[in-house]
Formats: structure tokens, C-alpha cells, sequence
């Protein structure tokens, strides 16, 4: 006669066995958000807003006459050991002006991954007017995890004409970094859950052979 575990007894090991890990973040800012998505303003505002940030956040780089903008940034934090489940970039810039022709990256790295088409199509898919601050979130490949998991994370950022100027469109591209924010989700095991794991499973099986013999 074949003997099975009661319905409660099997319940009971499929929960111990799916609480073993619980979901963390790591998120690390650079620079203050002094501007909401979409807010417009002078340079001058801008820059006192920032004033005290550490470069490049809060600084305009570059001009719409003589020179692109380009600039790179660290993020440093602990080494995570656990497992990386999804990592994102928040990224608070300033008349970048891909409301101009074309597309207004010229390169944008993470530890050397290249990330300058993806940012684009963030930046075509709303604001970029003369002026204007926006906030965008890139989602990161699985690619740059092995980066993300080293506790130093390296961006780089140029643009590229076509900018906005007072008279129609410019040859060259200026821009300011308002923030930016590097978040990183990872799941990690709980050393309690998995000791009471190894405790409760002999004792629920135990219990289950009591009431079926």
C-alpha cells in the first residue's frame, strides 16, 4: 500500500523551501536633483542650484558654438557577492537638445559597455528642448552585471551636435549633468530562513510518518 505525505505536510516544506531569499537594493547618487523632468530654466539658475556638487554635476560643459559636452563619473560602493538581478541608471541632464536633428549621443559607456544606442533612443523618446532638465531611466543589460557586481562603476558620456541655438540649429552640443543615480537589485539568502529550513524539514517529515503509520 502506497503511502503519501498529507496535503498540509507538503505545503508546508514548499513554503520553508521558497523563503530562502530575500530582494535588496544597492543605490548609490551623485549630485543633487535640483530640477523635475521637464523643468526649464537659464544656465545661471542652473548652475547656482548646483553649486557645491561634485564635478561634473551642476557645471555646464561645453557651448552650443564651440564645443560638445562630455564628461565621466564614478559610482564606488561595497563588492556585492550576491546575486544581481537587475541593475538601472537614472540620469538628471540638462539642454542636452535631442529635440535637434539626429541623435545627439555621440558615445555613452558603462565600464566600457556600450550603452549609445540605447541612451538615445531614451533621449528621442521625450523632451530635449533648449533649456530643459529631464530625467531618464536606462534599464542595464545583464552585460554590464559582472561591472556592476565590482563595487566601481565607470560612465562616460559625449554628445553631439546638432544643438539649439537662439537662430535655428548648431553645430555643437553643451549640456549639464543635473544628478545621477545608480540602483542595483540583488537576492539574498537569509541565513536564518535557511537554518530554520534545515531544522524544520526533518521535523515536518518526522510529524508526516507519525500520522501515516
Amino acid at each position: 500500500m502506497k503511502k503519501y505525505l498529507p496535503a498540509k505536510t507538503i505545503a508546508a516544506l514548499a513554503l520553508m523551501a521558497g523563503s530562502q531569499f530575500a530582494l535588496a537594493n544597492t543605490t548609490v547618487t551623485l549630485g543633487d536633483q535640483d530640477f523635475a523632468d521637464g523643468a526649464t530654466m537659464n544656465i545661471v539658475p542652473f548652475t547656482t542650484a548646483g553649486a557645491g556638487e561634485p564635478a561634473p554635476f551642476g557645471l555646464f560643459i561645453g557651448g552650443d558654438t564651440s564645443s560638445n559636452f562630455s564628461a565621466s563619473w564614478t559610482f564606488s560602493y561595497g563588492a556585492i557577492a550576491d546575486t544581481i538581478l537587475s541593475g538601472s541608471l537614472i540620469l538628471g541632464i540638462y539642454d542636452h537638445e535631442s529635440a535637434a536633428t539626429g541623435n545627439q549621443v555621440a558615445s555613452f559607456t558603462v565600464n566600457g559597455v556600450d550603452l549609445t544606442s540605447a541612451l538615445n533612443t531614451l533621449f528621442e523618446s521625450h523632451g530635449g528642448a533648449s533649456r530643459e532638465d529631464n530625467v531618464y531611466t536606462l534599464t542595464l543589460p545583464s552585460s554590464t552585471f559582472a561591472g556592476l557586481a565590482s563595487g566601481t562603476v565607470n560612465v562616460a558620456l559625449s554628445l553631439t551636435g546638432r544643438g539649439l541655438g537662439l537662430f535655428g540649429e548648431t553645430d555643437f552640443n553643451g549640456a549639464g549633468l543635473d544628478f545621477s543615480t545608480l540602483d542595483i537589485a540583488t537576492a539574498v539568502p537569509e541565513p536564518l530562513t535557511s537554518t530554520l529550513l534545515l531544522l524544520g524539514v526533518p521535523a515536518v517529515l518526522a510529524a508526516a510518518r507519525r500520522k501515516i503509520v
